[in-house]
């Protein structure tokens, strides 16, 4: 005896549905789709509105950033410094707001204004920054902590912008440096690790030159300076 016909789909073959279908099913979960439609027009525009947000914050803070500048260069320390911290409280977060805390805390140091600057900066490089920005933090953190004293906390300022620094000639400086604040607190051992580095790392750079003869005013081993490199000879 055959089995009997069917008249449905065999299996593994897609289901067509002609219009009636369509309205049957949006007759039946039309709401559910209305809001799923819904939602992602929310989602879309909330996503947009805080890209819009951001591009504009970030604008006028730095509007404001190139205003405080001039007044700076102007020789105007008081009113930059007053705009400066007015972009701070009102464009928190921005990239113009990072520059502005460095440029804030130069203008307090040149001023004398030393435990200000230094408890802002320490305050700002606990935060996530710019690698370029918070070499800048910690090298005026070093100047600061120098100027107040407080020469081990100072070398170890130095090398933390060492390590966040981009380009080497700046790493080399600031561990240049931290070498110079740690020998004058009496801690030669960190000293001699802080040239030690600039003399393996960045031995082709000016910086090398100083890092030999502090080196050996602290009765470090001084490396040989390296062999220059031949013109038209390619490794072997």
């Amino acid at each position: 005896m055959s089995a009997p016909e069917t008249t449905g789909p065999k299996a593994g073959t897609p289901v067509q549905l002609g219009d009636q279908d369509w309205m049957a099913w949006l007759q039946q979960h039309g709401r559910t789709a209305a809001l799923a439609a819904g939602t992602v027009v929310v989602v879309a525009a909330a996503a947009w509105l805080y890209v819009s947000s951001s591009a504009r914050k970030e604008s006028f803070a730095s509007q404001a950033l190139t205003q405080a500048r001039a007044s700076a260069e102007s020789g105007n320390l008081p009113l930059a410094a007053s705009d400066l911290n007015r972009l701070t409280d009102r464009f928190g977060g921005t990239n113009a707001a990072d520059e502005a805390v460095i440029l804030l805390s130069q203008i307090r140091l040149i001023q004398g204004q030393r435990d200000a600057a230094v408890q802002s900066l320490q305050q700002f490089v606990r935060g996530a920054h710019a690698d370029y920005v918070k070499a800048s933090a910690y090298a005026l953190l070093g100047g600061g902590l120098e100027d107040q004293g407080k020469l081990r906390e100072a070398g170890t300022a130095y090398r933390e912008a060492s390590r966040a620094a981009r380009l080497d000639f700046l790493k080399a400086q600031y561990l240049i440096d931290a070498g110079r604040t740690l020998a004058a607190s009496g801690d030669t051992a960190g000293a001699r690790a802080a040239y030690g580095e600039v003399l393996q790392k960045y031995g082709e750079l000016q910086q090398a030159f100083e890092a030999r003869v502090r080196m050996a005013e602290i009765g470090g081993e001084v490396l040989p300076p390296p062999k220059p490199k031949r013109e038209g000879t390619t490794p072997g």
